[in-house]
């Protein structure tokens, strides 16, 4: 699912990632798109309100979208819907009502009082799932038990809040929570494939609960997030939760956010160097290539790494050429965009949009 590595959730910058890593399967795109049809809604307004090909979400071949894509997706959904369940459940759950759990466990003490707001919250408002925080010896564990599982068909409810009870909980105290095991009570899906970069543990199958298994330790861990910083991460959900919790280092986050706000201010990168990213840092651009080269990238990395996000987005929109892409990403001419889009993911712009 989710599991893309993000620009902002920072890139979970590694420019020899492969494009799968970064890329979420179109298969999320479908299950959405089906639930969507199933209780009433447009979900072709809805792919394309995501930047989604229709014709492409549809086709039963291997394309992937970016986490961008997917995330204005479920967010599309969950508004058109009132439904942060996604479809997958008797009764829907307001949209809403994740935040208003978050904004009362950010006060928690350590990751256990997390865990146990969480498991009291959904106890008290909806009776489709109960969960349940677990210890014993050195191992802890959250178990989640659905209550109309055949409603969950393709398991993007269990997938999507498995992946939420690890990242959120990590992310309020500043670290991935390292798992011992993913634990699902089905047999393997055919996009089982996926789980491994959902998930940064072994996944078992057709076993006897649903559950992230962990050291049980990390429960004493302290909280490290505030009010203040969880509304700008709540702002950027549902983005935050489906790329890798990426606990950037400080200067690659500060020259990743600033790239992607000139995309978004100049609607190109042509201007863009490491001298301008080191005036708006206030820094050097001695000191900035040093510290990139600390946190091991380069300011070249991230620059591609936008571009490759931005690259995948943009031709998923048959209405854009191949010329008007290159433009947009700051190439001097599609053949040097071309030659850039090939090293990263080893296929040429024009078979990548024919495939």
């Amino acid at each position: 699912m989710l599991w893309a590595k993000q620009p902002l959730w920072p890139s979970f910058c590694d420019a020899t990632m492969t494009f799968e890593h970064r890329s979420i399967s179109m298969h999320y795109a479908r299950t959405i798109a089906t639930a969507a049809r199933r209780h009433g809604l447009n979900d072709r307004q809805l792919l394309v309100d995501a930047g989604l090909d229709p014709a492409l979400v549809s086709a039963a071949h291997s394309h992937r979208m970016t986490s961008e894509q997917f995330a204005a997706l479920l967010l599309g959904y969950w508004r058109s819907a009132n439904d942060e369940f996604l479809g997958q459940t008797r009764n829907p759950g307001k949209h809403g009502t994740f935040a208003l759990m978050a904004k009362q466990a950010v006060n928690a003490r350590n990751l256990r009082g997390v865990y146990r707001h969480i498991s009291r919250f959904y106890d008290l408002f909806t009776e489709e799932f109960q969960l349940t925080l677990g210890e014993e010896g050195d191992e802890a564990w959250f178990e989640m038990t659905l209550t109309h599982p055949q409603l969950d068909t393709d398991h993007l409810f269990t997938e999507f809040f498995l992946l939420l009870w690890h990242r959120f909980p990590g992310w309020l105290i500043g670290r991935l929570i390292p798992l011992v095991r993913v634990q699902v009570n089905y047999p393997r899906p055919a996009h089982g494939r996926e789980y491994r970069l959902i998930f940064p543990s072994d996944v078992m199958f057709e076993q006897p609960r649903i559950a992230l298994v962990f050291d049980r330790q990390l429960l004493n861990e302290p909280l490290v997030q505030t009010e203040d910083t969880l509304r700008h991460h709540l702002e950027n959900a549902p983005l935050v939760w489906v790329t890798r919790p990426n606990f950037f280092p400080h200067y690659t986050r500060k020259v990743s956010n600033y790239l992607h706000h000139c995309l978004q201010t100049r609607h190109t990168l042509n201007q863009v160097s490491m001298e301008t990213a080191a005036t708006e840092l206030h820094v050097t651009s001695r000191t900035l290539r040093r510290k990139l080269t600390q946190e091991k990238t380069s300011f070249q990395a991230l620059k591609d790494k936008v571009r490759q996000d931005l690259a995948i987005q943009l031709l998923n929109q048959p209405e854009l050429t191949i010329s008007q892409i290159s433009q947009r990403l700051g190439f001097s001419d599609p053949a040097a965009f071309s030659r850039s889009f090939k090293r990263w993911l080893d296929i040429p712009p024009k078979e990548y949009r024919k495939s």
